[in-house]
Parts: structure tokens; C-alpha cells; sequence
């Protein structure tokens, strides 16, 4: 990998220009997760923050069931917006994480056309790929991670190319590093992977080596343990989901359970990246081969990483996002037919309406919810009881599955179904305590603990509702408390 001279300043009109866009996209990812977007785990790690926050203020209530944990390898975010929680609430802090993220992912793609001279406008290919599996299914550490590990490659890259010194860098490529691993340890296991693709195919080997060894020395230490675990917990049977290849999901999940959602959001990117990687076979020989080899390691890790692993689910379905960041900077796009790339302009702004109609479908769907979680709960533990089980209308993702815990999430006290039973997450279940987590209300003992509810869904209350009584009605949603 040769070393080049580093970018020009980009000329002042089109540092305008990428100033608008980044003004409109932020605009329109903060409309996407305002009210109540479809990120399905969101709810949950809103909750988190917010029950987190209660903890450090010493609530009674909720410390009688809960404990704060600091985990090595997932979470950060959670932490990270702390002091935005304890200034308003963890449904704030939540949205403002995701929408952080959001905006993260054209700034690590912009970090690429900086470094490998490409023009910054490309910015645009890349917008529909934020919206990735991480976004719908909620998964905040690892939809904040994985902006952050292309910063770290997009930095490490800069490095390698540059003749100066690099302790700078070096610096940056250990604090970014060390956030990503914090985050996600999947999103840092792929920067792992991205860095030594590049350290070992580089032309002075030894510097590269040395400069990644230097950037990765503190999370790898930091993780270390933890990593042995997950990997022992991935070959030994137990009670956490049983490590899953899945080869046929590598290629068809996607496309299977995006629905609503829109097609484009998957044919969009892969239509995409295969014009961008056509351009770069054509023109290999002008162009820097470590943009290629960066693609392959991360194509490959994609297709090697299995559905299930270390009891977590859909890992695979994670990654491509990263390689489709990469393969838009593969070639210089005028290498590219105008025709074709106006095309692919229209494919990026179709898959946007997309997204953006989804959005708006789904927050008419739950209208109400705001309006009962506006209000506080009464003493004692809340609950959300689904009538009309955990997907929603057309959609293969389990969208309501976490939807109350927003009112834990906007109002603090005890909540449930948050993830407090598993053991990477910051807050926890105290030894000796549970609270029922998914709930249909079919059992007297399962609403047993629950002072008040939250009920969606227009079907019948169930017998077992009995003993609550009606205190808010909005939409399709009920709040009950006990007589």
C-alpha cells in the first residue's frame, strides 16, 4: 500500500453544499426517531437509561429489584448520554442516541472520501445504508458502534498513508477504538478484522503492523476476558441460544422480512455496491487497492459470521452496512456513467420516501401512546400488555414487542422487559429478583406484580384484566390500574 500525499481542503462551494446535506439529513433522522419510531429494542434501552438514572439518584423502589453494571463490550451509549438522562429522561436521551448514530454514518463515509480523495457529494450513495437491520431492530450499542468502527478504519487508512508522524492517530485509533469495543464487541471484532486485512497487505508491512498493534493494544486488553467467555459460551451448551450459521439467511433475511419497510432498502444498497465494484474492476489499475482489500475482509467476515453466536441473535445482518460504505469509495464516481449515477440517485431518494413513509405509517399505527406516557405511573411496578401480539400491521418485525417500556422510559419507576436478565447489559436484575417479561395477560400470576398497565390493541380485554380498572384511553391503547 503506497503512501499518498492526504487530501486537499475541499474548495469552500462544496463545503456548503455538504454542510446543507448534512443539515437535511439531520433534519429528516430527527423526525424519523422523534415520537415513536420502529426500532424495536429502542424502548428497551430507553428504559435502561433511564431505570440507570434512578439507580444513581438512589430510588428505593427501583433499587429494590435493580443494579448499574459497567460491561466490557456492549452498552456505552447508555452511559454515554448518562448526564442527557438525568437532564430530562431516557426516552430523550434514547432518540438523541439513535439520532447521534444516524448522523454518525455520513461523517465516517465523508472520513473515507477525505482520506482516498474521493469527491464528498458520493456522501449521498451511502444514506439509505443508516437505516440498516441495527436501526429497525433497535439495537442501539450496535447501531452506534458501527459508525464508529468505519471512523477507526477511515483514521487507521489515513495513517498508513501518510509520511509524517502518527502519534495523533495512533491516539485517535485507540479512543475510537476503544468506544467501538465499549459499544459492540461485533462491530469492533469486524474493525479488528478490517485493520489487519490492511496492516498485512500494506507495502511496509512492519509500520502497519506496528500502527495497528499500537491503536487496538487497549481494547484488546480490555476485552480480553470477556471475549474467552462469550467464545466458550459459543462451543458449550447452556441456556442462552445455541450458536447458528444459518447460510441461507446470509442471503435471503433481509429481503424476506423487509416489507413495509421497503424493498429498496436492500435492493437499493446491493444495486449500489455492485455498480461501484464493476467501475473498480474496470479501473483497478488507477485506482488504491486497500479500499478493495478493506471490502473483501469485511464481505468475507459478513458471509463466515454466523446468525446466532454467544447466545446473540442476527449478527451476520449487521455487517454488510460496513462493506457498502466501503464499496462506495472503491472507485472515483466519475469512473461511472452520468446516466447511471443520476439512476442511482433516484434508487437512494426512492428508498429514502421509503423509510420516511414507513416511518409515518407506523407512528399513526400506535397514535396514543404519547399521550398515557405523559403522565407518571403509580408507586410500584408497571407493565405493558400487548392484545394483539408483538408484530405489527404487514411487518415481520416485532415492533410492539417493547413498546410500554417508553412509559418507563419517559416516567422512571419500575419497570420490566428491558433486557435486566441478561448479563452484558448496564442494568440488571438484583440475585434473587425477576419481573415477567413479555406479557399477554393470559395468567392472573403473570400480571401478579403489576400495580398498572399499559394495554394496545383493540380486541377484548381478557378475564384475567379483571382486577384493573380503566384510568386513560388514546387511540388503540388503554391504561389500567389496580382497584
Amino acid at each position: 500500500m503506497s503512501r499518498e500525499p492526504q487530501a486537499s481542503p475541499a474548495p469552500p462551494r462544496e463545503s456548503w453544499k455538504i454542510v446543507l446535506l448534512l443539515v437535511a439529513w439531520g433534519s429528516f433522522a430527527a423526525w424519523c426517531v422523534s415520537g415513536i419510531p420502529p426500532a424495536v429494542d429502542l424502548p428497551a434501552h430507553a428504559a435502561q437509561m433511564q431505570t440507570l438514572a434512578e439507580l444513581l439518584r438512589g430510588n428505593p423502589q427501583v433499587s429494590t429489584y435493580y443494579e448499574a453494571h459497567f460491561p466490557l463490550g456492549y452498552g456505552l451509549p447508555i452511559w454515554l448520554f448518562l448526564p442527557v438522562t438525568l437532564l430530562t429522561n431516557g426516552a430523550f436521551a434514547a432518540r438523541l442516541a439513535a439520532w447521534t448514530a444516524l448522523m454518525l454514518f455520513p461523517l465516517a463515509h465523508l472520513a473515507f472520501t477525505r482520506v482516498l480523495h474521493r469527491p464528498a457529494w458520493t456522501v449521498v450513495f451511502g444514506l439509505p445504508l443508516a437505516f440498516n437491520i441495527s436501526y429497525w431492530y433497535g439495537f442501539l450499542p450496535s447501531l452506534f458502534s458501527l459508525p464508529l468502527a468505519l471512523l477507526s478504519l477511515a483514521l487507521y487508512l489515513h495513517a498508513l498513508r501518510g509520511s509524517g508522524r502518527t502519534v495523533g492517530a495512533v491516539v485517535g485509533l485507540a479512543l475510537l477504538s476503544t468506544a467501538t469495543m465499549l459499544s459492540h464487541l461485533v462491530a469492533f471484532g469486524a474493525l479488528g478484522v478490517g485493520v489487519a486485512a490492511l496492516a498485512l497487505t500494506s507495502d511496509d508491512r512492519r509500520r502497519a503492523i506496528g500502527l495497528a498493534a499500537a491503536g487496538l493494544a487497549l481494547p484488546l486488553a480490555l476485552c480480553a476476558t470477556r471475549v474467552l467467555t462469550l467464545a466458550s459460551r459459543a462451543v458449550t451448551p447452556g441456556n442462552h441460544m445455541a450458536t447458528d450459521y444459518g447460510w441461507g439467511s446470509h442471503f435471503n433475511w433481509l429481503l424476506r422480512n423487509y416489507r413495509p419497510e421497503g424493498r429498496l432498502a436492500v435492493i437499493g444498497p446491493v444495486l449500489v455496491t455492485l455498480v461501484f465494484v464493476a467501475a473498480y474492476l474496470r479501473h483497478r489499475r488507477e485506482e488504491p487497492r486497500a479500499p478493495w482489500v478493506l471490502f473483501l475482509a469485511l464481505g468475507a467476515l459478513f458471509l463466515v459470521t454466523p446468525k446466532a453466536l454467544s447466545g446473540a441473535w442476527l449478527i451476520h445482518v449487521r455487517l454488510p452496512v460496513l462493506a457498502g460504505i466501503v464499496a462506495l469509495v472503491l472507485v472515483d464516481p466519475v469512473r461511472i456513467e452520468r446516466r447511471l449515477r443520476i439512476l442511482l440517485l433516484l434508487v437512494v431518494v426512492a428508498s429514502l420516501a421509503e423509510t420516511a413513509r414507513y416511518h409515518w405509517r407506523f407512528k399513526l399505527e400506535v397514535a396514543g401512546l404519547e399521550t398515557l406516557v405523559a403522565s407518571p405511573p403509580p408507586p410500584g411496578v408497571h407493565g405493558y400488555v400487548s392484545l394483539v401480539g408483538n408484530r405489527a400491521q404487514g411487518s415481520r418485525l416485532v415492533y410492539l414487542e417493547h413498546l410500554g417500556q417508553w412509559w418507563t422510559a419517559t416516567q422512571g419507576g419500575v419497570g420490566h422487559h428491558f433486557f435486566a436478565d441478561a448479563d452484558h447489559q448496564p442494568v440488571r436484575f438484583r440475585p434473587g429478583q425477576s419481573l415477567p417479561q413479555w406479557m399477554d395477560a393470559g395468567s392472573a400470576e403473570q400480571l401478579a406484580p403489576f400495580r398498572a398497565l399499559l394495554v394496545y390493541g383493540d380486541a377484548p380485554l381478557p378475564g384475567t384484566l379483571e382486577g384493573f380498572e380503566e384510568t386513560g384511553r388514546a387511540g388503540s391503547w388503554l391504561r389500567l390500574e389496580r382497584r
